[in-house]
């Protein structure tokens, strides 16, 4: 199987790019416009949306760590699809409003990512 034969150089780009969030963490202000071309948010929403700039690069990290350890890959894969799925669902939910603009190619790679994961892990369930 092509996928699980690549399965390391999946885990390891997805991974990566799963990391991309740290940028609203270490950036609070700057960061959002950055990544998703919208204004940083103040009071809680600025907490809550650094907290998942630290969450979302440790599942990025773990999917990288994962790459070597075959044990922990479909637990991690699944984890990281939920994750993905539920941010592709955010997002279509309001598509057609201007501050997912910018998100809209996460969608595109995330949607690739998860039924790469869903392919690998149905494959070997």
């Amino acid at each position: 199987m092509i996928i699980a034969d690549h399965i390391q150089i999946v885990l390891l780009v997805s991974g990566a790019f799963t990391m991309l969030p740290i940028v609203v963490f270490l950036l609070p202000t700057r960061g959002p416009k950055l990544l998703f071309g919208i204004d940083a948010p103040g009071g809680a929403g600025s907490l809550i949306m650094r907290h998942w700039g630290l969450l979302a690069p440790s599942l990025g990290a773990l999917l990288i760590y994962a790459a070597w350890h075959p044990e922990l890959r479909a637990p991690l894969m699944l984890a990281a699809a939920i994750e993905k799925a539920g941010l592709i669902g955010l997002i279509v939910a309001d598509w057609k409003k201007p501050h997912t603009a910018h998100m809209r190619p996460i969608v595109i790679f995330d949607l690739v990512i998860v039924s790469t994961y869903a392919v690998y892990l149905l494959h070997f369930l």
